[in-house]
């Protein structure tokens, strides 16, 4: 029996510019969001820091099903690196392509 794993791609922007492929900053984020929504989701989720599309944004991989958690754990996240920051999602989606339209809109 194959399965296919299924995931959920969102694009999201923070309000300062942020290095996510930094280990640092990435690993403080992926810290805030377990404590929002709990070890065990938290490893069901399957964050994978995708990349940088620019200062701000962002692309991150989910589990399905988990991405409704992923989010509302970024709203909380307020502070990385000592620095003050908010995070907002602005799409959700199956495929990284479908994305690519606000990623660099013409």
């Amino acid at each position: 029996m194959i399965l296919k794993r299924k995931s959920r791609y969102l694009l999201a922007e923070a309000s300062v510019p942020l290095d996510l492929s930094d280990k640092r900053i990435w690993d403080e984020l992926r810290g805030a969001i377990a404590k929002f929504i709990g070890e065990k989701d938290y490893a069901d989720s399957n964050i994978t820091f995708i990349k940088q599309t620019d200062p701000t944004k962002f692309l991150l991989r989910t589990s399905r099903g988990a991405e409704k958690k992923i989010v509302l754990a970024l709203c909380f996240v307020k502070q990385i690196n000592s620095h003050e920051v908010g995070f907002y999602t602005l799409k959700t989606s199956g495929t990284i392509r479908s994305l690519r339209s606000l990623q660099n809109p013409t």
